[in-house]
């Protein structure tokens, strides 16, 4: 279950809306089948998975088109869906082959009409809303994706009355409105949703259609129409030129995939991956409502001059509460943020040692500038050579990589960073067409042989597990943290009539041999989860390529890991953490999401809600305290206070804040373990 699911309706989500297609004229038809039939052969020649495409391929296309246009199993009726499976269920195949997307836009229609009918019902209950009645003990099941859908018209219109009612309570709650207010903003939220409708074309369908049958094959292969390549742009550009922040749209819920660094959001600390962004408001205007709005009108909603403000109102990721931010634009440069460093001091056994941490946001590299010939141009490798050399000026003992939230980046650099520190050999295997190739390092070279860790989490993905499994692998250095996101496939691009085509046609390798895909890379020394694996993580999308492994490259010599120094370290680090008040919070923080997940209902009892919000946001202040408390600062006297201490923390400096991080803090005196009884060779 998908706890941005339950945020959705707590938040006031009435439906998806999406708006009647015009027809589509025989020469636009015409080009569409003459995609959909390219797309079909250049997937079954060149896709990395092989699929038979049959009946069953069919069926699970249609369940793809279906949930796509109503993932929640709340707007079709069951006969509706049984109607259209007894047309199209053994057909789509055939059409996939043949290039017919006709089934697109008949079934569309079907959806469009039993929108339209949620629509009217929801219209007439607001024209008599005296008639709500918040004081009974009425459940909302907010999460459907695994429920059958509604058989009986009295279901169907008691489902959608208890949506309308939990929006109104939502606005109540997060907005502070009256009752009255709440109203009228509903009713305006249904006049931006017919202007919503309008913006569809034959395109969007089109769009969901073809990816219905590309979600067979794997979660990154993907059709991008000409709209949609337009809005990925835009979305490109606000890593840039706006709030610095990745988004994506899933299923009417605009969500924060990754902050860039340096950005305006990376500087507040307070936006995060998994928050939900529920309203902006823009250059002092009103908050305006962008639930269900498509990703590229949200993003330009965002995004703006540099030196202007916008407003966002989010759903943090763990709470049910509303948190209002503000950003002012800014042009951000990706190559002017690069890896960080700064030295922290440990003891363990009567020795003290000086640990070097690197802070590497991600595998980066000025094309442009190395292009051109300047030989000054800005690459990981190069300026962590130079971060090394001043630390061994130092007299560092060892050395702590830091990765978590390394969303990747270049290949190259992550070959040639790992060429700092072994002398020689492969870094990563490729399978494209069958055939397995390699990149390694060949300089001979050793620029660091002391100790190193490498800090990984969840949101450590792609070129980062790379890095981090060869490291692994050679036995070079130590991992520490979480799981990782397990993103290990290579994707290619081809160019069609209408839009363009991205598909999987290779898979990353560990030079031990088995892939980074789907399993990611599994930490020597496992930290307390911070992300749930169910929200973010490559087994956590649909369909993803399964995990196998091809030769290993590994000779004797270099995949003797020390078993027995890990073993001791990971008892050493249990030992420390079972009184670690940033551990026992991190632990408690994720029993408490955990919580919120597994919660499939929401009260529509207005006093029930309340308490409810009240007793969240205690158990939040209460693990809050008790972390203060074991670091001896001052505890927090209530939730309002919470908050300011959470805005006062996103103030300061990220690079103060890392020095100070519980968890480097714990890698640190890993490290001086380490370093106190001696690596074996």
């Amino acid at each position: 279950m998908k706890i941005y699911r339950k945020i959705t309706v707590l938040i006031g989500i009435l439906l998806i809306a999406i708006v009647s297609v015009a027809k589509v004229d025989t020469e636009k038809k015409e080009q569409m089948n003459r995609v959909l039939s390219d797309i079909s052969f250049s997937l079954e020649t060149t896709h990395y998975k092989d699929l038979d495409i049959d009946d069953q391929f069919s069926k699970n296309v249609l369940k793809n088109y279906l949930d796509t246009l109503d993932y929640n199993h709340q707007y079709f009726t069951q006969a509706e869906v049984d109607e259209i499976y007894k047309k199209w269920g053994k057909q789509l195949d055939d059409d996939f082959l043949n290039g017919n997307s006709r089934a697109a836009f008949e079934i569309y229609d079907i959806y469009k009409e039993a929108v339209e009918r949620v629509n009217k019902y929801q219209t007439k209950l607001l024209e008599n809303p005296k008639n709500l009645d918040f004081t009974l003990d009425e459940k909302l099941v907010y999460d459907r994706e695994e429920e059958p859908y509604f058989v009986t018209k009295e279901e169907y219109e008691s489902h959608w009355k208890k949506m309308l009612k939990s929006s109104i309570l939502s606005l109540e709650d997060y907005e502070e409105l009256t009752y009255e207010k709440s109203i009228d903003r509903m009713k305006s939220r249904m006049e931006t949703r017919q202007k919503l409708l309008e913006k569809k074309t034959t395109d969007d369908i089109y769009s969901y259609f073809v990816n219905a049958f590309l979600k067979e094959y794997d979660p990154h292969t993907t059709y991008l129409s000409a709209k949609e390549i337009a809005d990925f742009n835009i979305s490109m550009k606000l890593q840039l030129s706006g709030i610095g922040a990745v988004l994506t749209g899933e299923k009417g819920v605009i969500k924060v995939v990754k902050i860039m660094p340096d950005g305006p959001a990376a500087k507040g600390k307070e936006l995060q991956p998994e928050d939900k962004i529920i309203a902006v408001a823009t250059d002092g205007k009103a908050f305006e409502d962008i639930m269900d709005w498509p990703l590229g009108d949200a993003v330009n909603l965002i995004r703006g001059k540099e030196g202007t403000t916008v407003k966002l109102k989010v759903i943090p990721s763990g709470s049910k509460t509303a948190k209002e931010y503000t950003f002012v634009r800014e042009n951000v440069k990706l190559e002017d943020r690069g890896a960080r460093y700064f030295i922290k001091e440990a003891k363990s056994k009567n020795s003290n040692y000086k640990i070097g941490v690197i802070n590497l946001p991600s595998f980066y590299m000025d094309f442009d500038a190395y292009s051109k010939g300047d030989k000054d141009y800005k690459s990981t490798t190069r300026d962590v050579k130079k971060i090394i050399e001043k630390l061994n000026k130092e007299n560092i003992d060892g050395l702590i990589i830091d990765l978590r939230n390394n969303g990747g980046g270049s290949l190259s650099e992550v070959n040639n960073l790992m060429g700092l520190f072994i002398p020689y050999g492969p870094v990563v295997q490729v399978k494209e067409g069958g055939r397995v190739s390699y990149l390694g390092d060949s300089d001979m070279t050793t620029y660091f042989d002391k100790p190193v860790i490498v800090m990984v989490n969840r949101l450590s993905a792609s070129a980062s597990e790379i890095f981090a499994a060869a490291m692994q692998d050679y036995g070079r250095g130590i991992i520490v943290g979480t799981p990782t996101f397990g993103k290990g496939t290579v994707q290619t691009i081809k160019q069609l009539d209408l839009g363009e085509l991205k598909y999987t046609n290779g898979k990353f390798y560990r030079i031990d041999g088995g892939s980074t895909q789907h399993k990611g890379v599994t930490p020597d020394i496992l930290f307390p989860p911070t992300y749930d694996s169910a929200e973010i993580g490559e087994s956590s999308l649909d369909n993803p390529l399964p995990w196998d492994e091809v030769e290993s490259l590994i000779n004797g010599e270099n995949s003797k890991n020390n078993i027995k120094l890990k073993e001791y370290l990971t008892k050493k680090h249990n030992e420390r953490i079972a009184n670690n008040p940033d551990f026992i919070y991190n632990v408690k923080r994720y029993g408490i999401i955990e919580e919120i997940t597994k919660d499939k209902e929401v009260s529509l009892n207005r006093a029930v809600r309340k308490m409810e919000t009240k007793e969240l946001e205690d158990k939040w202040l209460a693990i809050t305290n008790e972390k203060m408390k074991g670091k001896n600062e001052p505890q927090l006297k209530d939730y309002k206070a919470l908050e300011d201490y959470n805005k006062g923390r996103a103030k300061k400096d990220e690079l103060e804040l890392l020095k100070k991080d519980g968890e480097i803090i714990e890698t640190v005196k890993i490290l001086a373990d380490e370093l106190a009884i001696g690596r074996k060779k």
